[in-house]
């Protein structure tokens, strides 16, 4: 709170595990009727919303506007207890398309980006945070787990359009920031990828033997394919490491996890397929 106060920033909202700041900035001149009903006690929510308005409209495009905190409890898989911190940005030019009306055909974007990220790597500076990851855009976040040539191959294969299905469906997930249909979506991608590889690979049917659903479930899943040597030491116990860890528990809807998190199993998966397909 010491670090936004002196950065030039007020408490917009503060909830439990949620606070957002706003840009303090310098009220424009007050019109006579404002300040005669701010002297006699008649200014109201609505007032202060336009002159918050006014407020904006002087700001620069490109100026850090509002500041995001979540704080989302976590466990690390050397057993450690804590918190992620995700923190976004948004600029002055994003509210000034929401809330104003005009022409910003002139405004660039890229500088909006540039000082959002700088503003976020200083405010880690002193606030001392460890940063897990460098600021980014949701534009440039957005890296499909599917590579084109593996689509393909996985097109060709019985069951291959499961695993396109629900990577598809959790990439999309993922770019809404839609966290609990993420997880589950690249757990059954997960779970019909080594179903897959043993139908093309290994000429097994594990749906026939079982029936998906009715057989061993994710864990036995991953011993099945640790059987066949394909997949390295370090994959098979990060897979494992899933059903003991809170995204599982996300997974069954009984938990929380953070956006980072679930970019590791999404990286997991990437790693998984290459190792079986590639």
């Amino acid at each position: 709170m010491d670090v936004m106060a002196r950065r030039g920033y007020e408490v917009l909202h503060k909830g439990q595990r949620v606070w957002e700041y706003m840009l303090q900035n310098p009220q424009p001149s007050l019109g006579f009727w404002w300040r005669l009903k701010q002297a006699v006690g008649l200014a109201d929510e609505a007032d202060t919303a336009d002159q918050a308005i006014e407020a904006l409209k002087v700001t620069r495009d490109n100026h850090p506007y509002r500041i995001k905190f979540r704080f989302i409890p976590t466990s690390w898989e050397n057993g450690d207890e804590g918190y992620i911190v995700e923190v976004e940005c948004i600029p002055a030019l994003r509210d000034k398309l929401d809330q104003l009306g005009g022409d910003f055909k002139d405004a660039d974007p890229k500088s909006a980006v540039r000082t959002c990220k700088s503003e976020l790597r200083d405010i880690a500076t002193e606030v001392g945070f460890s940063t897990l990851r460098e600021p980014f855009t949701r534009a440039e976040n957005h890296e499909p787990t599917l590579e084109q040539h593996l689509r393909k191959q996985l097109q060709e294969y019985k069951y291959g359009s499961y695993v396109t299905q629900f990577a598809d469906d959790a990439d999309e997930a993922l770019r809404y920031s839609l966290i609990r249909p993420a997880i589950t979506a690249y757990v059954h991608g997960i779970e019909w990828a080594i179903i897959c590889y043993y139908a093309e690979m290994e000429n097994r049917d594990l749906i026939e033997e079982e029936g998906y659903g009715r057989g061993e479930g994710f864990k036995g899943l991953i011993s099945k394919v640790e059987e066949t040597g394909q997949v390295k030491q370090t994959t098979s116990e990060a897979l494992r490491q899933m059903n003991t860890e809170r995204v599982w528990m996300a997974h069954h809807k009984e938990g929380e996890v953070s956006e980072i998190e679930v970019r590791r199993i999404k990286q997991r998966f990437s790693i998984l397929l290459e190792e079986l397909f590639l």
